[in-house]
């Protein structure tokens, strides 16, 4: 009969998956500690864009928490001749909010998402335009000279969305939704490269109807959201091959006519 070992203890190999087990776990713990800290800064920084978006939309004049202006080189100049080097997606939805920081009342119909291929700022029709039609109305165009330094400085490819619900129109001058949201993408592209000093070259139209709905077209609601103009701040910088002139913005009482307009009959 074999002997028990003193102190009731039992040979090595029944226990030799603790060492196993407790380096796993080491291992585990080691990674969860790199990641924390590799989203550190991204918490800090999107934080900061929370913050600073509440301040913008709830009426106050100051936004906090902005990066410290250097010297270094970057596209946000300031007119003292300090720079924003920071062009992040975090950094690029705090400047938007900040150059609507005056016409908050028409928040509600403007949102901003950070999206895998950049920043995206979208404006629902009620803002933009009347129902059935591409000329922009006056809370349009006030928007659009607000942004539109924001969009320059900001060096990225611009993409104009044009978007409907699934609702089908059929008149005089629009046949389809296609045409109807083709129309009014480029009537923003028309107003932000003619008329408030945004390169051509930046820029970029394209229309989807209703085939990019954010919410379902089933709800009255859903639809109204699914009306609408997407700014797409593209990732990467736009080449601009020669020096462009820009025209002077429009004054505050200034229109759009409707010989700038594009229409498709």
């Amino acid at each position: 009969m074999p002997k028990k070992k003193k102190g009731g203890g039992h040979d090595g190999p029944d226990e030799r998956w603790l060492i196993t087990y407790a380096d796993l776990i080491t291992l585990l713990l080691g990674l969860f500690v790199v990641l924390w800290t590799m989203g550190l800064a991204d918490l800090e920084e999107y934080g900061r864009v929370a913050a600073a978006m509440k301040t913008v939309f709830g009426g106050k004049a100051l936004v906090e928490g902005l990066p410290q202006k250097t010297s270094a080189a970057g596209p946000y100049v300031d007119a003292d001749g300090g720079s924003f080097p920071d062009t992040s997606e975090a950094y690029l939805t705090v400047a938007l909010a900040e150059s609507m920081k005056d016409i908050s009342e028409i928040a509600g119909a403007v949102s901003i998402e950070i999206e895998e291929r950049g920043v995206v700022v979208h404006l629902t029709e009620t803002v933009l335009f009347e129902s059935g039609r591409a000329k922009m109305q006056e809370e349009a165009l006030k928007l659009l000279r607000e942004i539109a330094p924001v969009l320059v400085k900001s060096g990225r490819p611009i993409v104009i969305e044009g978007h409907t619900d699934n609702i089908p129109i059929r008149t005089m001058t629009y046949q389809s939704n296609w045409q109807l949201s083709a129309a009014r993408a480029a009537n923003v592209v028309e107003y932000l490269t003619d008329r408030a000093g945004v390169p051509g070259g930046q820029m970029a139209a394209a229309a989807y109807a209703d085939q990019k709905p954010v919410e379902s077209n089933v709800s009255p609601e859903g639809r109204a959201k699914n009306r609408r103009v997407d700014i797409v701040f593209l990732k990467g910088r736009w080449q601009q091959n020669e020096p462009v002139k820009h025209t002077d913005a429009l004054g505050e009482n200034d229109d759009l006519t409707e010989d700038h307009l594009i229409h498709i009959n």
